[in-house]
């Protein structure tokens, strides 16, 4: 995973103070059966420590590598229903499962004798409080299932500034019959919600909590590959995670990760909400060519695609549908935007090619 040494890009401004602070509940979380489009950036970025009350997070200009996204697929489309399903113990019974990226797939299919793949969490989402109650793998193919002996509290609610808590997750892996292999994920966690304000993204504006996670894991791994059976600790992990969280959003706005590499921080991911650029992860981009003329605009835009369009949508800054047009299946198409104050619009243009999203701005 590519890694950035933090530098001072982007420009952080301290607010006016004028911000009203907000409150996140379980229902500004997703349900089961919910999808969030995620944008994966590369840059490096400005120090994401800075943070207060009434701050503007300036991160306007990211840029996207590649895109996928999360789905909060419900459990009962999980093939582990004995361990994390109705008929679980009740604090195991999940609300949905996601991808999960803390288990060391990757680097333990360098020498583990069996492949290792679509690692899950298992979350339980309550009135109270968001927790990850375990992990699912694919050994060789065959989904195993493990669930915390500690479990570990991603949320609590209701979430205000200024809010803390410690938790701890701890989770015994065993792959055992398919290889002589134990892992012990040890995290220690503490949380605060240390910031409000306004969070600008290339998506839009929104009002904001800022979470800071500071994460101490100690594992310990077993294994017979190399002489006798034996447990060797890893060395401890470090890392800080910073989430920007609003209302209704379905998950965190933005997410950057931070690692501690021999005494320096550095960028492990950013990760932000965003709409559809055409970007997924694994698939090519489409060859759809097409232009929005004039761009700004006072009044209204001509749209040329390369092939015939079959439908536009026009969005606001924040993703909100104002208008659509269908059934058009032509190359140019002209639309009104003087019912439209000033501001930030995207038009996500659909054909027989693809799809692509031109940012549009109306002076």
């Amino acid at each position: 995973m590519n890694k950035f040494i933090i530098v001072g890009s982007f420009l952080l401004l301290k607010g006016s103070g004028c911000f009203s602070q907000i409150t996140i509940t379980e229902s500004d979380f997703s349900i089961p059966g919910d999808t969030v489009r995620i944008s994966v950036s590369g840059q490096t970025i400005n120090d994401p420590a800075l943070t207060g009350s009434g701050i503007t997070w300036d991160y306007s200009t990211l840029t996207a590598t590649s895109q996928f996204l999360r789905e909060f697929t419900s459990i009962g489309f999980s093939p582990v229903q004995f361990t994390f399903g109705v008929l679980a113990p009740q604090d195991y019974q999940s609300s949905y499962f996601i991808p999960e990226n803390t288990l060391p797939v990757d680097q333990l299919n360098g020498f583990l004798p069996v492949s290792l793949s679509d690692p899950r969490s298992y979350q339980k989402s309550t009135i109270d409080s968001i927790t990850k109650v375990g992990f699912s793998v694919k050994v060789s193919g065959l989904d195993v299932a493990f669930k915390s002996d500690t479990i570990e509290t991603k949320y609590k609610f209701p979430m205000a500034f200024q809010q803390t808590f410690s938790t701890r997750g701890y989770t015994y892996i065993d792959l055992n019959p398919a290889a002589d292999f134990k892992i012990k994920q040890h995290r220690s966690i503490t949380s605060t919600v240390d910031g409000f304000g306004q969070l600008i993204l290339p998506f839009g504006t929104f009002d904001v909590l800022r979470l800071k996670r500071e994460i101490t894991e100690i594992d310990s791994i077993y294994q017979t590959f190399f002489g006798a059976g034996t447990w060797i600790g890893t060395p401890p992990i470090q890392t800080v995670e910073y989430e920007w969280i609003g209302q209704n959003n379905k998950d965190a706005l933005l997410k950057i990760v931070l690692a501690n590499n021999n005494g320096t921080s550095q960028i492990r991911t950013i990760e932000y909400q965003d709409i559809y650029l055409g970007l997924d992860a694994g698939l090519s981009e489409n060859g759809l060519e097409a232009t929005v003329f004039p761009n700004p605009t006072s009044n209204g835009v001509e749209v040329k695609s390369s092939s015939p369009l079959s439908m536009i949508r026009l969005l606001d800054s924040k993703g909100t549908l104002l208008d659509e047009f269908v059934d058009l299946n032509s190359l140019t198409y002209k639309i009104d935007l003087s019912n439209f104050g000033q501001g930030l619009y995207f038009l996500m243009l659909t054909t027989g090619e693809g799809s692509k999203t031109i940012r549009l701005t109306k002076n």
